[in-house]
């Protein structure tokens, strides 16, 4: 996670930079999944099976939008208030946050630590 600076949505907010530079594995979860999997990324990997990991770092994986060589990154914000963790809204019309222009402008439900109020 890369801190970018101030974000103009409270004072207060961060915009910050995800990037996956270690590590990007997924587990399908479901069997529609897995099959999905299967039709749309089954070159270069073993056959996705439900609770099967396989690692995705560094390799094309059309789902995300992965290309072979370039780790995942996401452009999004933080904000602390009130002992609550926001993060980015997704973008009502689907797209990601894949570049400086597609970094979130809204608020998502925040999270509360476990056991705080």
């Amino acid at each position: 996670m890369t801190w970018a600076g101030d974000h103009p949505i409270a004072p207060g907010a961060q915009k910050v930079d995800f990037v996956a530079d270690e590590a990007n594995e997924v587990t399908p979860l479901i069997q529609g999944f897995a099959d999905l999997l299967n039709q749309v990324a089954g070159k270069g990997y073993a056959h996705w099976e439900v609770g099967g990991t396989q690692s995705v770092f560094g390799k094309s994986f059309a789902p995300f939008g992965l290309v072979e060589g370039k780790n995942f990154m996401e452009y999004d914000l933080v904000y602390l208030s009130h002992n609550l963790l926001f993060s980015g809204a997704r973008n009502i019309d689907g797209r990601g946050f894949n570049s400086e222009a597609n970094r979130p402008t809204n608020l998502q439900i925040p999270l509360a630590r476990k056991g705080s109020n």
